[in-house]
């Protein structure tokens, strides 16, 4: 079958020796030993901050029935946010302790993110990356992230882990013999660790690892549930199994129309309790729910869904975008070549294209994902890509990407700047602080924008 995605990211640097988040098309905090001989379910000791969760109780379980995912026995609706924020200045995969930013010796960046968060009405993120135990000294651990999640049951934000890897890291290549295997081992360490936490709503198994060249290979989906597998089970080991195990997708499609990675996966019976995907289709999301009611049973999480807050001034182009939740925004003129340059800059507050266009894309994105959820449980929610920019992703081959916030000259009708800015997502800007990697931010209308809307979901 042949396959087309509109993936936000695809970087190309991942190594045989290193399982990094971002190498599936989004952002890290660390790299981890791919190569780490360890035994799967073969758990170490949790640390002290652990171990006072561990032996406490959440109260917190989250289950799936049908296309529905429940928290305590009542259905849970997902309004949540893609957190990984890399400051500028950074790659997601530079030293641990210098750039994992949930780390409890980060605090000064969750700390001011996390309120900000709440008050907007997000109740679920989830992240990128974590270090998982007994490579996670020079970081340390996540507790007191989680616990602020948590906010002693105030307002809670629940919290989606995972350990990033690339997809070959479960093919048959000889290089990476013993990956599958390792990468279980820290799936099992990892919830183990922090099942006991009331913020962990469960785990994602990395991040659009489902690649053309694996989706109808069995010993590929073979290993892929023994990582799933022992997701699970170390939520078990850590007294705390009622977590869910999930995906998140790049929006690929079949020729039949499918989604191709849940297609396959259910054909090779993936070990998830909900499926993830990531589309990028601008103002509405097409066919989207046909396909996820013809292609699963499980429920769905949109794991990031958004557009660019910027446009190119050398760039000639108006965006339209019709007032109903149907209609498709659309740029003219549809000119492939691209901009002169390279500078992006922020949507205007006025004209067009303008911020408008993109306040009316996140409306309409909320306003339809919660009409799925009470149709029919089609969707369960979904997280907004992302709270803030990503300066690293602005230009890969430019040194100037940590004092200039460049764009990328690919043409995108359907974002209402009328161009694929992967580093312009955020919700809020970025801009250097006084404090060393803790950005200063700037919010967007956009936050308003998802405030108001969420607040008459339930």
């Amino acid at each position: 079958m042949n396959f087309s995605a509109s993936s936000r990211y695809a970087i190309g640097i991942c190594t045989a020796s290193l399982i990094f988040a971002g190498c599936g098309g989004s952002p890290a905090q660390v790299g981890v030993p791919a190569t780490a001989q360890q035994s799967a379910g073969a758990s170490g000791h949790p640390d002290r901050a652990a171990l006072r969760h561990l032996t406490s109780g959440t109260g917190t379980k989250f289950t799936v029935s049908g296309r529905f995912i429940y928290l305590n026995g009542k259905k849970f609706f997902v309004k949540g946010m893609a957190y990984a924020p890399t400051p500028i200045g950074t790659y997601p995969w530079d030293a641990p302790a210098k750039n994992s930013p949930l780390r409890d010796g980060n605090s000064a960046i969750w700390e001011r993110d996390l309120p900000k968060m709440r008050a907007m009405g997000v109740n679920a993120i989830r992240i990128y990356n974590v270090v998982p135990p007994k490579f996670d000294k020079d970081t340390g651990p996540i507790s007191n992230f989680l616990d602020a999640a948590w906010n002693n049951g105030r307002d809670p934000i629940y919290v989606l882990l995972t350990i990033h890897f690339d997809a070959s890291c479960l093919s048959a290549k000889p290089e990476h013999k013993g990956c599958a295997q390792a990468l279980a081992s820290q799936y099992y360490d990892m919830d183990e660790k922090y099942a006991g936490f009331p913020a962990v709503m469960g785990v994602v198994i990395s991040n659009e690892i489902f690649k053309p060249e694996y989706l109808n290979d069995g010993a590929w989906w073979a290993k892929f549930n023994l990582v799933a597998e022992n997701a699970k089970k170390g939520f078990a080991a850590g007294k705390n199994p009622d977590k869910i195990v999930t995906t998140s997708n790049e929006d690929a499609t079949t020729d039949d129309g499918d989604l191709a990675a849940i297609y396959y996966g259910e054909i090779h019976h993936a070990q998830v309790d909900v499926w993830g995907d990531n589309p990028y289709r601008g103002r509405t999301f097409t066919n989207l729910y046909g396909q996820i009611r013809k292609d699963t049973q499980k429920p769905v999480l949109l794991t990031e869904y958004g557009a660019p807050a910027s446009y190119h001034p050398d760039w000639t182009n108006t965006y339209h975008y019709p007032h109903d939740l149907r209609g498709v925004g659309t740029c003219k003129p549809t000119d492939p070549n691209g901009p002169k340059n390279r500078n992006a800059v922020l949507l205007p507050t006025s004209g067009n294209p303008g911020m408008d266009g993109l306040v009316d894309l996140v409306t309409n994105n909320a306003k339809i994902i919660h009409r799925g959820y009470t149709e029919d449980g089609v969707l369960s929610g979904g997280f907004y890509f992302e709270w803030t920019d990503e300066w690293w992703k602005a230009d890969a081959n430019n040194p100037e990407f940590t004092s200039k916030h460049v764009g990328d000259p690919v043409f995108t009708g359907h974002f209402p700047g009328c161009a694929y800015d992967h580093a312009w997502f955020g919700l809020n800007g970025i801009s250097l602080g006084g404090k060393k990697y803790v950005d200063v931010l700037t919010a967007r209308p956009t936050i308003e924008a998802l405030k108001a809307v969420w607040a008459t979901q339930k």
